[in-house]
């Protein structure tokens, strides 16, 4: 049977379509300003500013189980959605504490009060309490997608405000280290492979920050010309993509190659 160039490709397509399915999509941050607008910032093009939405109400944001969707706490605490593709908003109602409403990759949302950790329902944004924690929060929580048992705060201690690691089980904190922001850290975010971005205000309005999670030191990456209250990232899965080949994908890859090479040598023949 006659095998011919297209045929080959078509072979290799097939064994790198596993491979672009679990490459890591683009990060986009969407950050509430003070007075309830709701921003996206693309991490692929220089974390360039769109306004989403000029009013949303919004005090607390979090991404969630829902997709697309940015989960909005009011100043009151009541829970809403905000649908990314529609632009639609939808009250849940209940009624969440705090300031640092977050995404647990579970199933829940999370939030920090004072220094407590709750679990919060997000179909009825009604609250349970966890546990108590040493520090109280200083504005979000958020879970790495690499590891999800890793669930990180922002917190005010006596050197400024600083990461810490959560357990969500208990609400028992562990201190990584400071941030080093002149201003204060309001909002946490984690990109699908792992990278911890962070916001808050500054004298001038506000930055958005990388954060270096072993040590907690925060590195500007774009000022904002408003006062950020928080964070959330999409795209959001509760489950981290492998964005590293298999040993069987591998194989069959180099197979295909040793194929095309094959083929090449008995054309020329």
């Amino acid at each position: 049977m006659t095998r011919t160039k297209s045929t080959y490709l078509g072979l290799l397509a097939v064994l790198l379509a596993p491979m672009a399915a679990n490459a890591v999509p683009i990060t986009l941050i969407y950050v509430n300003s003070s007075s309830g607008a709701l921003y996206s910032y693309d991490s692929s093009a220089a974390y360039s500013e769109t306004l989403i939405a000029g009013s949303t109400g919004a005090f607390s944001i979090s991404s969630g189980p829902a997709a697309n969707t940015i989960y909005i706490q009011a100043g009151s605490g009541a829970l809403s959605t905000y649908d990314l593709t529609t632009d639609v908003q939808t009250n849940v109602g209940g009624s969440v504490p705090g300031n640092a409403l977050g995404e647990g990759r579970d199933g829940f949302l999370y939030a920090g009060s004072g220094a407590s950790l709750y679990q919060v329902d997000p179909g009825t944004g009604i609250s349970s309490l966890i546990g108590g924690g040493t520090y109280g929060y200083a504005g979000d929580i958020a879970v790495d997608p690499t590891s999800l048992s890793s669930m990180y705060g922002a917190v005010s201690t006596s050197t400024g405000v600083s990461l810490v690691t959560v357990d969500k089980t208990t609400g028992a904190q562990s201190l990584v280290g400071s941030f080093g922001v002149a201003g204060s850290i309001f909002g946490l975010g984690f990109s699908l492979d792992g990278l911890l971005y962070a916001t808050g205000p500054t004298a001038s309005g506000g930055g958005i920050y990388t954060i270096d999670k072993t040590t907690g030191a925060a590195s500007l990456a774009r000022t904002v010309g408003y006062s950020p209250f928080d964070m959330a990232t999409q795209p959001f899965e509760v489950d981290e993509p492998t964005t590293v080949p298999e040993p069987a994908t591998l194989s069959l890859l180099g197979l295909g190659l040793l194929c095309m090479g094959a083929a090449r040598r008995r054309c020329k023949a």
